[in-house]
Formats: structure tokens, C-alpha cells, sequence
């Protein structure tokens, strides 16, 4: 079943707490703690751990983050309408990966889910850090724990038996994006360019994070990532403006 009444109640709720943001957008702080404190809730609730509560909380936070950013009118409902559906979509996955751990299209959903989050949050992070001149060790710490803590909900609930193994690759691929997002802040480039150039290559170490767990590392697949990441950022740069948009 993809349609539970309370989740899309939830759903409607976050509809209305983004929609609220355009309009009065000096509450932004103000709903984006209620958002992220409802999601942390009820991710609890859906899958019966406080493991769930992650990726909710984070998609509510970072997407009032992200809409802040977003300046025409269309673009903004676009989104608004992206980040409601991963929002259901986190709840949905929490519900079902609680009632049965190896259901594996309540585990794509969440992959989904994570890497949108993902997204949200390297962009909208880095559009506050150069639209407000937040300071960089704050970027730094939201690249570090963003990352850690997302990808440890995500295979600690699909892979629960390593946990140990889990915790050092998760800390591992955390301090390479920061170590890359202290790189890239000498980078020429808007929020949008550099946010996403980070997720085309966090994707890339994500995906051979998990091919280690499931025993599917290849010297072919190291190649294909290496190649796939290499066309993507060629592609992004070379259309991309080489100045700061803030």
C-alpha cells in the first residue's frame, strides 16, 4: 500500500509549513523547527526506532532551507512539490522498513529519499554559507554530520548485522566531503554548481561504500564510477558560470 491517511495527513502538514514559508518568510526558523521536531517525532513513531527519525527530520529542515534560496515563483511550487512527495516518501519507508526490514521497495524509497536529502542539504548549505557569509568550519560541520548520519540510517537498516563496519565507512565518507567542500569553497562557482558537483561525487563513493557491504567491488565498477563522475562534472562546469552566484 503507497497511500496511509496519518502519513499523508503529515504530508499535507509539511505542504502547508513550506507554502507558509513563502509567504511570510521571517518565520522561516520558526516552522523549520517545528518541521524538522513533527518529523523526528513521527519517523519514530512510523518505524518504531529513533534510527527512522533521521531522514524526515533532516528532508524538513533542508528543504525550508533549499525553498529559502529559490527566487522565482514556479521554481519554488516545483519544489515545493518535490520535497512534499520524499517527504511522504521518508514516512512511507519508515513505516514499512519497521513492519518488515528487508522490503525492498520501502528500501528503495528511502535511498531515494536519502539522496535527495543529501542534495538538499549540500546545496542549501552552501547557498547560506555564501549568500549570509556563515563561516566555513559551519559548512564543514554540516557537510560532516549531514553525511554521517544519513548514510548510517540507510545501511544500518538495510545491512543491520554489520553495524560496526557501518560506523567506520559512514565516518570515513564524511570527512571526504568535508575534506572536498573545504576544496571546493576556492571553486569559482554559485551554490547550485558546487552543491551539485558534491553529490554527483559523494553518489560515486556512496555507491562503492555499498558495493563493499554487498560484495560487488570491482576493478569495472571502479572505472565506471570514475568515468560516470568525470562526464557529469565535465558537464555541469562547462555550462555552469565561472563566478560566485550568490
Amino acid at each position: 500500500m503507497f497511500l496511509k491517511l496519518r502519513l499523508l495527513i503529515f504530508g499535507l502538514l509539511f505542504f502547508a509549513g513550506l507554502e507558509f514559508v513563502l509567504i511570510k518568510p521571517q518565520y522561516i526558523f520558526v516552522v523549520a523547527f517545528l518541521s524538522t521536531l513533527i518529523a523526528f517525532l513521527e519517523g519514530k513513531k512510523c518505524g518504531g526506532r529513533w534510527l527512522f527519525s533521521i531522514l524526515p527530520s533532516n528532508l524538513a529542515f533542508f528543504s525550508i532551507m533549499q525553498l529559502y534560496l529559490i527566487g522565482l515563483f514556479y521554481e519554488q511550487q516545483v519544489f515545493v512539490l518535490l520535497a512534499t512527495s520524499m517527504f511522504y516518501m521518508a514516512l512511507l519507508s519508515a513505516h514499512r522498513l519497521g513492519e518488515y526490514n528487508q522490503d525492498q521497495t520501502a528500501g528503495g524509497m528511502n535511498m531515494a529519499a536519502t539522496a535527495t536529502t543529501i542534495l538538499f542539504a549540500y546545496t542549501s548549505a552552501y547557498g547560506w554559507y555564501l549568500n549570509f557569509l556563515v563561516p566555513l568550519y559551519w559548512l564543514m560541520i554540516v557537510y560532516l554530520l549531514v553525511t554521517l548520519f544519513l548514510n548510517y540510517q540507510y545501511f544500518a537498516i538495510i545491512k543491520p548485522q554489520d553495524k560496526k563496519n557501518i560506523r567506520v565507512y559512514c565516518f570515513l565518507l564524511a570527512l571526504l566531503m568535508t575534506e572536498i567542500v573545504w576544496t571546493m569553497n576556492f571553486w569559482p562557482f554559485g551554490y547550485l554548481t558546487t552543491g551539485a558537483v558534491a553529490f554527483i561525487l559523494y553518489y560515486v563513493l556512496w555507491d562503492l561504500v555499498q558495493s563493499c557491504f554487498f560484495g560487488l567491488l570491482s576493478k569495472k565498477r571502479v572505472i565506471a564510477n570514475v568515468a560516470f563522475f568525470s562526464v557529469m562534472a565535465i558537464m555541469i562546469l562547462m555550462t555552469a558560470k565561472w563566478i560566485p552566484v550568490i
